[in-house]
């Protein structure tokens, strides 16, 4: 599913208009597409009531079309002007329609009259806002906010920045938001995922061919998505054929974290995984384990020769959890980034954080997978800077570094040095765990082993394994996972995915 920039989608709305010749004919559609998503929540229309909060511009206009669909069809309609007036040609159009027609137009309304209603609509701003709300509009999305029994908002909540997904002052909170054209990318961060309460897609006439040709950088993986990309298993097969992941991971205080990492390469599919490691836990045999020699309670340069011819027996490698980040493991890093460089691998945890600590210099073949705490650490940035818009600093890092970088939160950002990008939205706290991360960066190789693309690697482990908290929490809640009933859980999501 395509998503698009504030910037992306006005140029699609720019080229549309060029082939219409008439900006009406694309509010007409928006409003009817509005339309058509409230009457799927709500059925019929005769006899309730609606009150419709418009600002200045063509988001207000679009909601006073809307307007006048809903008069039409039996329902008591009230528009309110948030400002006292309007100001694009589209909506000061619409206004005088509705005018002509009788429905009443105000410039204020009470707390009542919005508790009477059935249905609020927020047609305040749209996706321009860059301005805190202050002042009398901050006052009105308190009433909508308190009062209301069901919000939708027009294209995307008041409030909201639909770049980056951020509040400054207040913002609407939506129970269904009808967004317009295509998901904005904003949509799909906090704050404002909790505010767009259910989101559906109007269309507004944008032909296919333009999307297509607009190039835009960014998609959401959905069920689809992840369904088209799982790998094809080959009954005609050997453990040789599903590839060889070799994982350096482990020290003296992290004994258990390399079999998380494993089991998340073996639920993968992966056909062989190796755990080279200073101390190993019984808890996966399936791994071959093989022990190296610790010096300062991590993993020793001693051990580099062993991990060379590893590494030229595996296909994937998966480096850096628990490790520590000694001098120890600064040497294998560096060594390993120089003299494997070609070699696909996956940087996590601790081997992020030794990158923070090291010249160094990165592959086509590699992908990080940091949390906000080593992303800052490896970028130089507070945490609220990376939090305030990880989009942005992920897409930004991909590129100066020219890597791969999957950013984990929440809202997962996986971006390419090209600048393409894929949201995850799969997932909950129930992954708020330690241990979980690992696991995801075992499902990475697993997957890469098997000959994906490291992109798509990323992608589908990171819907799959959101999705083993979704389905954990549908049964058990989000408190009480840990991160080995990941594993557990991913034959199910996989066996979701096929069926």
């Amino acid at each position: 599913m395509k998503i698009a920039s504030v910037d992306e989608m006005r140029e699609l709305e720019r080229r549309t208009n060029e082939i219409y010749g008439d900006e009406s004919i694309m509010m007409e559609h928006a409003a009817f597409s509005i339309y058509l998503a409230i009457e799927e929540e709500i059925g019929t229309f005769e006899g309730k009531r609606a009150l419709i909060f418009v600002g200045k511009g063509n988001n207000g206009g679009d909601a006073m079309a809307l307007a006048r669909n809903l008069h039409e069809s039996g329902m008591d309609v009230k528009v309110c002007t948030v400002f006292g007036n309007v100001s694009s040609p589209l909506a000061v159009k619409n206004l005088s329609i509705l005018k002509r027609m009788g429905i009443p137009v105000v410039d204020s309304i009470g707390k009542d009259e919005i508790r009477s209603a059935d249905i609020v609509i927020d047609g305040i701003f749209g996706i321009g806002l860059k301005s805190k709300i202050n002042g009398r509009v901050s006052e009105i999305i308190d009433m909508i906010n308190s009062n209301s029994k069901f919000t939708v908002s027009v294209d995307i909540p008041s409030g909201v920045d639909a770049d980056n997904g951020n509040v400054d002052g207040k913002a609407v909170v939506a129970n269904m938001t009808v967004t317009l054209g295509m998901i904005k990318r904003g949509m799909l961060f906090y704050p404002a995922r909790s505010l767009c309460g259910k989101i559906k897609v109007g269309k507004i006439g944008i032909p296919p061919e333009i999307i297509e040709d607009q190039n835009l950088k960014g998609e959401v993986t959905t069920f689809l998505d992840a369904k088209s990309l799982l790998p094809f298993r080959p009954p005609f097969s050997n453990k040789g054929t599903f590839g060889k992941v070799l994982i350096i991971s482990g020290s003296k205080n992290y004994t258990g974290t390399p079999s998380m990492v494993a089991l998340g390469a073996l639920r993968s599919g992966a056909g062989l995984v190796r755990i080279a490691s200073t101390s190993i836990s019984s808890f996966l045999p399936e791994a071959i384990s093989i022990p190296l020699e610790m010096e300062d309670s991590e993993i020793s340069l001693k051990n580099l020769p062993l991990i060379d011819d590893l590494a030229g027996k595996s296909d994937v490698i998966a480096i850096g959890p628990g490790m520590g980040t000694g001098k120890n493991a600064t040497g294998i890093m560096s060594h390993l980034l120089t003299r494997w460089k070609d070699k696909i691998t996956v940087i996590d945890a601790d081997g992020i954080n030794v990158l923070s600590k090291i010249d160094y210099e990165f592959s086509p073949n590699t992908l990080i997978t940091p949390h906000p705490g080593e992303f800052a650490r490896l970028t130089s940035k507070s945490i609220d800077e990376v939090l305030s818009d990880p989009l942005m600093h992920a897409v930004r890092f991909a590129n100066e570094k020219h890597v791969l970088t999957l950013l984990k939160g929440p809202t997962t950002v996986i971006s390419r040095p090209d600048g393409r990008y894929a949201i995850n939205i799969t997932g909950n706290s129930a992954l708020a765990k330690g241990g979980s991360g690992d696991v995801l960066t075992g499902m990475i190789a697993g997957f890469a082993a098997q000959g994906m693309d490291l992109f798509n690697a990323a992608k589908l482990s990171a819907y799959i394994h959101g999705r083993t908290a979704e389905l954990y929490a549908q049964g058990k809640g989000e408190y009480s996972m840990i991160a080995r009933e990941i594993g557990d859980l991913i034959p199910q999501i996989i066996k979701e995915l096929i069926q």
